[in-house]
This record gives structure tokens, sequence and C-alpha cells, in this order.
């Protein structure tokens, strides 16, 4: 559920949203249900939808993901409006040990730990809640 705190409209309250985020994203790998994430994203987030689909993909047939939490390292907002009505906040997420396990429970791919990645959350504030417009990972940034 989304914490009090990521409804605020203040910079604290952009960071907590960014922050749980990554929570819903990290609940998608571990369980297939990318539903929490994409009720609170745009639905032209280029990102989530792809996000959905490593997921589904995932959990399909038989198969399932392990692991694949989101340990936020660092989250930041200058909380300056952008043209185009959207807030920024900047993290630097590492994701746990991702493996893709087959229906016969043999490992098809085990990605280990990601090393940390510095990303862009960008949010929109509509009524009385954020919505994540895109998640991307910045220039220069690698896996």
């Amino acid at each position: 559920m989304l914490p009090a705190k990521a409804k605020e409209f203040s910079k604290e309250g952009l960071e907590a949203f960014a922050t749980y985020w990554y929570s819903t994203l990290g609940y998608a790998f571990e369980t297939g249900d990318a539903g929490p994430m994409l009720a609170i994203s745009d639905p032209e987030c280029k990102t989530c939808q792809a996000m959905e689909k490593t997921v589904a993909a995932g959990h399909k047939e038989g198969r399932w993901i392990e692991g694949g939490q989101m340990n936020i390292l660092s989250v930041d907002s200058p909380f300056a409006l952008i043209d185009d009505g959207t807030y920024q906040a900047i993290t630097m997420v590492r994701q746990e040990r991702v493996k893709y396990y087959n229906a016969d429970r043999t490992v098809r791919n085990d990605l280990g730990v990601t090393a940390p990645i510095a990303d862009i959350v960008v949010g929109k504030y509509n009524n009385d809640h954020w919505i994540a417009i895109t998640v991307e990972h910045l220039q220069g940034s690698k896996k």
C-alpha cells in the first residue's frame, strides 16, 4: 500500500514515492504481479511496460523468478517544476540477485547482483498522489 508520505506534494513525498515505486518493481519480480507498479505508473511509461513484460514472461508456464528486490541506496530531488508539469528524483539503486527458473526447476538465467545504477524517476502529481511518468537509467549508467 502506498505510504502516506508518498502521497504528499513535497520533496519528501516525491522521494518517498520513488522509493515505493522501486519496492513495487521488486514485488513484481518476486511474484509476477506488476499490478501495484502499474497502478502508480502512467500507462505510457515505456520502462514500466517493459518491466511488466519481463516479469510476466518470467512467471509463465510454470517458470518463476527468484530474487530481484530493489535496494535504494539514495534518492534526492531538487523538487523543481519542469516545463511539462513533472518533477524529478535521482536515485541510486541496486537490484539483488535475480535467477530465472524453468518449470523443470533448472536455472534458465542467473543475473547475479547488479552494480548500483543511477536512475531518474520522473513523476507528476495528480490530485492527491504521485504517478511515475518514466523511470530510466541516467546516461552513462551501466548494469
